[in-house]
C-alpha cells in the first residue's frame, strides 16, 4: 500500500472509532442501558419495578373506573335514565 492510501485507512478507521465511542455514549445514557445495570447489580430488580408499575396501574385504574362511573351517573341524571348503569 502507498503511504496516502495508509493515511486514508488510518482517518477512515479513525472516523469508525469515534462513531463507535458516541454510539456507547449514547447507549450509556440510555433509560434501557440503567435498566440493565440495575438488574444486573440486583437480579431481583425486574420483579420489584413490575410489581410496582403493576401497583401503579391498577391505582389508575381504579381511578379511571370511578370518574367514568360518575360521568356515567351524571349522564343518566342529565338525560332522565333510570339508576340502569351505562357502559
Amino acid at each position: 500500500m502507498e503511504l496516502a492510501e495508509l493515511r486514508r485507512l488510518h482517518e477512515s478507521l479513525q472516523l469508525e472509532i469515534i462513531a463507535v465511542i458516541e454510539s456507547l455514549e449514547r447507549l450509556r445514557e440510555s433509560p434501557e442501558y440503567e435498566l440493565c445495570g440495575i438488574i444486573e447489580r440486583r437480579p431481583g430488580a425486574m420483579e420489584e419495578l413490575a410489581a410496582e408499575r403493576v401497583s401503579v396501574l391498577e391505582k389508575e385504574t381504579a381511578q379511571l373506573e370511578r370518574e367514568a362511573e360518575e360521568l356515567a351517573q351524571e349522564i343518566r341524571e342529565l338525560s332522565g335514565e333510570s339508576a340502569s348503569r351505562i357502559s
